[in-house]
């Protein structure tokens, strides 16, 4: 008995010790591999994206080269013309930034005189509003995350030949696989089918709920409602952030919110920022809990962690694909019985598991 209980110590330790070396050389491949890993990540992101719509597609037609054709070719097309609009509204918003620093200024003016019980030193000091709230420093901000994003895309041709290299290999490597490994296909083939299914759910439920959040927030801020300058801007910014996870939604929310305090009156920017809120509410913790399953759980620390490792080998970029990637990782590690315990340390529950 004591001879098998010291078994399992020793395969546990066996075990926790090859995901520390395989930790280790993940780490350092993704700082000296950058230009390869990055885009062959978003291209596996991408390949969980549209797998559900040419499914779809296919169980109409029977055709699977026009199925994906369709799909692919759908979003180059779509990612196109929301980059030329974005382009347009970013140019419109920084010709506004001189008004909305007038309109600055006289906000800042106008609260340094009036009586906020001791609030109103605050705003007669403008050097203190300003590193707050300052429309340079919100112009400051967004161009840095664009330019960072601007990285991120520049590897959209890499990016589209991994992908077609994944489309064209996603039937012929499981019979490669079956071929070289026989005894274990059964196997491979059950946690392949089983994670690829959990990995879908989430990705595609991430997805929908950062478009729907970000729809919300573009039509809140549009000219259909409180008409802010660089609207569908901070909506696009609200869609990639929201991948962040913690703290990306807020990170979006904070420069309408605060054009919305320097253009609006006071009232109309507090029911703004509760709408804002409440779309948060809705979709972080109603829609996309329901959506994804308790199963995609896991811990905000180690998210935390992630965020931070993927922001400083890879910028802005990596911090928004770094979340989907440890996900997809812990449901991987979750089907293997050997690397199940791992899974279990990352996740957010135990007894979710």
């Amino acid at each position: 008995m004591q001879e098998l209980s010291k078994v399992g110590i020793d395969s546990k330790r066996t075990t926790a010790a090859s995901v520390a070396i395989v930790g280790l050389v993940v780490y350092l491949a993704l700082i000296h591999l950058k230009s390869i890993l990055m885009p062959l990540a978003i291209a596996v992101l991408l390949y969980f994206i549209i797998k559900p719509p040419e499914q779809y597609i296919y169980g109409k037609i029977q055709n699977r080269f026009f199925s994906y054709s369709t799909v692919i070719l759908t979003f180059i097309v779509s990612v196109y013309f929301i980059s030329i609009f974005l382009y347009d509204n970013l140019s419109q918003f920084i010709d506004d930034v001189p008004e909305i620093t007038a309109a600055f200024e006289e906000k800042r003016a106008k609260y340094a005189e009036s009586n906020l019980y001791g609030l109103e030193a605050i705003f007669s000091d403008a050097d203190i509003v300003a590193e707050v709230a300052s429309p340079s420093n919100i112009e400051t901000f967004v161009l840095a995350i664009l330019g960072s994003l601007g990285g991120f895309f520049t590897t959209m041709v890499t990016v589209l030949i991994f992908l077609l290299f994944i489309v064209l290999e996603e039937h012929t490597i499981a019979q490669r696989f079956g071929a070289a490994f026989p005894n274990s296909y059964d196997r491979a083939k059950k946690i392949v089918s089983e994670s690829t299914e959990s990995i879908t759910a989430y990705v595609v439920s991430k997805v929908t709920c950062s478009a729907g959040q970000a729809l919300v927030m573009t039509i809140i801020i549009s000219p259909i409602g409180f008409d802010l300058p660089g609207w569908f801007l901070f909506g696009i910014l609200c869609f990639l952030l929201d991948f962040i996870p913690i703290l990306g939604a807020l990170f979006a929310t904070i420069p309408p919110v605060l054009i919305g305090f320097i253009m609006l009156e006071p009232l109309s920017a507090v029911l703004m920022l509760a709408m804002l809120i409440g779309n948060q509410q809705v979709f972080g913790s109603l829609i996309e809990p329901n959506l994804s399953g308790a199963k995609i759980g896991i811990s905000p620390f180690v998210l935390l962690l992630t965020v931070m490792l993927f922001s400083q080998v890879w910028g802005i970029a990596g911090a928004i694909i770094g979340a989907p990637i440890i996900i997809i990782a812990r449901l991987i590690l979750d089907e293997n019985e050997r690397t199940r315990p791992v899974a279990m340390m990352m996740a957010n529950d135990v007894e979710e598991e």
